[in-house]
């Protein structure tokens, strides 16, 4: 028989906090799930710790890719997986509270796909104070929207979306809960994003069927302190925070399963096109200005911008307008001086 829940635990090199993390899933109040634990080729004991409690625990299945498929793509193939209605991911860090799933279950609606609740933060020594205040922020934005437990319409979602572009308005995959059928009607995680997957997913769900919050702390997502050199966090910046920013925008404006946000976006008079161009510019410029002057002289911020725009077609044309914009602005600057408008004598 079929569980009601698949709890997915896509891990990798996670000895650290797996077996908590298993302890906090198998201590739950709800017993009519099956946990997977899907390593992704771990090279510390991830494997065995997970093995160890599937001898220990019948509804533990784990599996070892034959090779690294990397974070989402892993994500995915736990979906594929999965035997359960209902898909609860609980990633390999992340702590979930003993009535976790009791209580998403209660506040399912006959046509509910999407239900999440509230999450507190574990963080972890090392950790800034810029990264402390941005995730209590998003905290604090969480409890701000969905105050209460009423359903919000695909609508009021899309609303919500376009006045907090680009923010995760409900939070990390340890606090979602999803049926399963949402994979064929809306695809998979995209692939493409680093670490906006999750936003992007949640939005491209909740724009078409609206989501259910639940407002109780259920779960407890870490919060690591890592470090890097300054050229590799530059790199990883721009990945991360620029690129996927715009990946964000240009599914909003091009990619066909954004339609009822697009709607409700003309509605407002909200014009996400011309968002996404001045975002593509100012996001292509940065890598081309880092190349000149010396910050990325590798040109990988290049690079990363060509692997992105490779795969969406929006932004081929970027480097030729930008090419433009940037003539026409020396063009100006030449005329000014001429002409002894720059403050100069003539």
């Amino acid at each position: 028989m079929k569980p009601s829940i698949s709890i997915c635990i896509p891990t990798y090199n996670g000895e650290k906090y797996l077996a908590q993390c298993l302890d906090s899933v198998r201590a739950q109040t709800y017993s009519d799930f099956e946990v997977l634990v899907v390593d992704d080729c771990s090279s510390d004991t991830t494997f065995e710790i997970a093995s160890e409690y599937a001898t220990r625990d019948s509804r533990i299945r784990v599996l070892r890719n034959e090779r690294n498929l990397g974070l989402v793509h892993n994500w995915n193939h736990c979906i594929e997986l999965t035997q359960g209605e209902w898909i609860k991911f609980v990633f390999q860090d992340d702590l979930i509270a003993p009535t976790c799933l009791e209580r998403m279950l209660h506040a399912v609606q006959p046509d509910s796909v999407l239900v999440f609740c509230r999450r507190e933060f574990i963080f972890e020594e090392g950790t800034t104070q810029s990264i402390l205040d941005y995730y209590l922020a998003e905290k604090a934005l969480v409890e701000r929207l969905f105050p209460n437990s009423t359903p919000v319409t695909a609508r009021q979602f899309s609303e919500l979306v376009l006045n907090n572009l680009g923010r995760n308005l409900i939070g990390e995959p340890s606090v979602v809960m999803l049926h399963k059928r949402v994979f064929q009607e809306f695809g998979n995680f995209n692939s493409h994003l680093i670490v906006s997957c999750d936003l992007e997913y949640w939005v491209r769900v909740g724009i078409h069927a609206g989501v259910v919050p639940v407002p109780e702390y259920l779960a407890s997502f870490r919060v690591h302190g890592a470090s890097v050199s300054a050229r590799s966090l530059l790199q990883r910046n721009y990945r991360m925070n620029v690129l996927d920013g715009l990946v964000l925008f240009h599914e909003a404006v091009f990619n066909s399963r954004y339609a009822p946000l697009r709607e409700v976006a003309a509605y407002l008079s909200v014009n996400l096109a011309q968002q996404f161009r001045s975002k593509a510019l100012w996001a292509y410029g940065l890598a081309k200005r880092a190349a000149r002057n010396g910050t990325n002289p590798d040109g990988s911020l290049l690079n990363e911008w060509q692997d992105v725009a490779i795969h969406f077609k929006g932004l081929s044309s970027v480097p030729l307008r930008y090419s433009l914009l940037r003539q026409w602005h020396l063009i100006v600057w030449h005329c000014r001086t001429l002409l002894g408008l720059d403050g100069t004598e003539k």
